[in-house]
Order: C-alpha cells, then structure tokens, then sequence
C-alpha cells in the first residue's frame, strides 16, 4: 500500500480507501463467525450481556484508538453498536 505522501491524484487514494474498507469488512466478517461460534461457551443471558467484558472491550479499543492516533470517543460509539449488535444476535440463538 503507497504511503499517504505517495499519491498522485484523488483517483489513488480513493482506490486505496477502497482497499482498506474491503479488508476492514473482510475482518469484520472473521469476527462475526467467532461471534457465532462463542454462542457455544456461553449458557444464558449473563453470560451473553457479560458486562465486564464489555468494559474490558471498550477500554482496550479505546486504548488501542490513542495508540493509531485515531479518535477514541469515535471507535468507542462504534464498538458499543457492534457490542449491542453482537449481543442481539446471540440471545437470539440462545432461545432456538
């Protein structure tokens, strides 16, 4: 991948920002089977809500956001969504 300086025109980075989305995606596609598969760990709702968890997820992605200078109030939204998405999903599977 070019670096940020390295682009000619608005052309290459956007084909970029593609290429980064594409696999960010793909990524969110791998997690979403683990999020599958966990459901088979966990017995009833407690243990899908774990709230520590969600704690302990939140400050790491949090942490993790400083780290890559990106906006840690942002990622956070974010992962609370994908927190609450995952958590729907599995209660759902748990009652079939």
């Amino acid at each position: 991948m070019k670096e940020p300086g390295d682009f000619n025109n608005i052309k290459e980075i956007r084909d970029t920002i593609d290429e980064i989305d594409y696999q960010i995606l793909k990524l969110f596609g791998d997690r979403n089977r683990c999020v599958e598969k966990i459901i088979n760990f966990k017995s009833d709702k407690e243990g899908v809500v774990a709230k520590k968890r969600q704690e302990e997820v939140l400050e790491l992605r949090r942490k993790w956001a400083e780290e890559f200078n990106i906006d840690p109030d942002l990622f956070e939204k974010i992962y609370i969504i994908l927190i609450n998405s995952n958590i729907e999903k599995q209660l759902g599977m748990l009652r079939q």
